[in-house]
């Protein structure tokens, strides 16, 4: 009876450590254990891009594209939309991440987006803009002072996915335009992930 103990104590260290081996070898491939990841998806970020139709007449408005650079997340897109001869910029980010902590962390990161460009002094929420996100897990509109004048910006999480969109606010893009581009970025969002 010793013997078979003997025996079966190294081969049960075997598959354990083979076990312990596979997670660390998941954790290192795919960023997550697979409690942790996050679920395959039927779309990606590239497909939400914002219709040239929601900015004034002439604005040139981008693809969405891939960044050059990124920052850990699994998909990433950006569009930049500019008007007035490039007196007017939007700028709208969208970016998918492996865990929904990792989501969590960039959210409260791009909450350092939405501050005074000198003073860092945080935006604050415009008592003109009453959209609030019945879906998302986290959700900010802010406005205030950036480089070339006033900007408000949302920010947003919605599971795995970080959401950033930035605007001038002038003659052609009101708190209203700005607002309306919000409603249908949620909307985008919600309808793809609470069906």
């Amino acid at each position: 009876m010793n013997k078979k103990i003997i025996v079966a104590f190294p081969v049960l260290l075997i598959l354990v450590s083979s076990c312990l081996c596979r997670l660390d070898t998941r954790k290192l491939l795919l960023g997550c254990y697979w409690q942790d990841c996050v679920p395959e998806r039927n779309f990606h970020v590239l497909d939400w891009k914002i219709p040239a139709e929601m900015f004034s007449e002439g604005a040139l408005v981008s693809d969405m594209m891939i960044p050059s650079e990124g920052a850990g997340e699994i998909e990433s897109g950006d569009q930049n939309i500019f008007w007035d001869n490039g007196n007017g910029s939007a700028i709208y980010i969208i970016n998918r991440y492996r865990t929904v902590k990792a989501a969590v962390e960039e959210y409260q990161s791009r909450l350092k987006l939405l501050a005074d460009d000198e003073t860092k002094t945080p935006w604050t929420s415009p008592s003109n803009t009453t959209f609030s996100s019945s879906t998302a897990d986290e959700f900010l509109i802010a406005c205030g002072n950036w480089i070339f004048g006033k900007r408000c910006g949302m920010t947003a999480r919605y599971n795995e996915y970080v959401i950033l969109f930035h605007a001038t606010i002038d003659d052609k893009m009101s708190y209203s335009d700005f607002e309306k581009i919000v409603v249908y970025i949620d909307s985008q969002l919600s309808n793809r992930l609470y069906p």
